[in-house]
């Protein structure tokens, strides 16, 4: 199967989302101490801001793989 198949498959799609979402709940993080990592910030702020940049990875893939641009009717004008 190949790779342009698979990403057009919705299951796929909704499994990726719903790891996505499942991984920003961070309930390993509820009880967290106060250590601080980088710059001073928690460890959780880079941490959200990977899955952030994963996210519009996905969004970016997922709407050039599913919202096209339709051509128009009249052809050229």
């Amino acid at each position: 199967m190949s790779r342009n198949r698979v990403l057009e498959m919705p299951s796929v799609w909704f499994f990726g989302f719903t790891v996505l979402f499942l991984l920003s709940l961070d309930v390993w993080w509820w009880h967290q101490s106060g250590s601080f990592w980088v710059l001073h910030l928690p460890v959780w702020v880079f941490y959200f801001g990977g899955l952030q940049v994963l996210l519009s990875l996905m969004l970016l893939i997922f709407s050039r793989t599913f919202w096209k641009v339709p051509s128009p009717k009249g052809g050229a004008r």
